[in-house]
């Protein structure tokens, strides 16, 4: 596989992941508004969410290590996906009645950029 369709492969990636945070705070946006449905896609694209990011981190780890900035993009990834981990745990204990929204909140915005870093460093590969 070429470098340019290396570049244009991990940016597609990393958008699809910006996109799927975004599409999370539509669905927390939802819930909170007492959309039934909401709860449980916010949760589903949570789930989605971390295994997809954790699986891209791990490939681009493995598969990026030599492309310059490879290995950036990976643990910015890796980094995501393990925010995400807390995130949801953060939301499951809200839930069960913890006052915790407070924190949750914020870290899906901090979310936001993380995952806006991710699609920066993509455009970034093999750049010097």
């Amino acid at each position: 596989m070429g470098e340019k369709t290396v570049l244009a492969w991990w940016s597609g990636v990393t958008t699809l992941l910006v996109a799927a945070i975004f599409i999370e705070t539509i669905f927390a946006g939802a819930m909170l508004s007492g959309v039934d449905w909401a709860r449980t896609l916010h949760s589903v694209n949570a789930v989605i969410l971390i295994a997809s990011t954790a699986a891209a981190g791990l490939v681009a780890v493995v598969t990026l290590r030599r492309i310059p900035h490879g290995t950036k993009l990976g643990l910015t990834l890796l980094s995501l996906a393990a925010a995400a981990v807390l995130q949801t745990a953060l939301g499951k204990m809200s839930a069960h009645g913890a006052n915790l929204m407070w924190v949750h909140v914020p870290l899906g915005v901090a979310l936001v950029g993380l995952a806006a870093q991710a699609a920066s460093a993509a455009r970034r590969l093999g750049g010097e």
